[in-house]
């Protein structure tokens, strides 16, 4: 399976925010804005629940 680009953030609220990573504009906006603790990326992942997994991982959010 192919891998794709992703990333993602840790909300301000706690959540995890998973995105394809389409261009570094992505990471630009997020990291301007005021509802982002904390971005990741862009890494690769075969899919949405692997790219939720290592975004977890990294944030510390691992679900029990």
């Amino acid at each position: 399976m192919t891998k794709l680009l992703w990333w993602g953030y840790l909300h301000t609220s706690g959540t995890v925010q998973i995105k394809r990573y389409f261009s570094q504009l992505d990471l630009d906006e997020a990291n301007e804005s005021p509802f982002v603790q904390r971005s990741y990326g862009p890494f690769p992942a075969s899919g949405r629940d692997e790219a939720e997994a290592i975004l977890r991982k990294q944030f510390g959010k691992e679900q029990a």
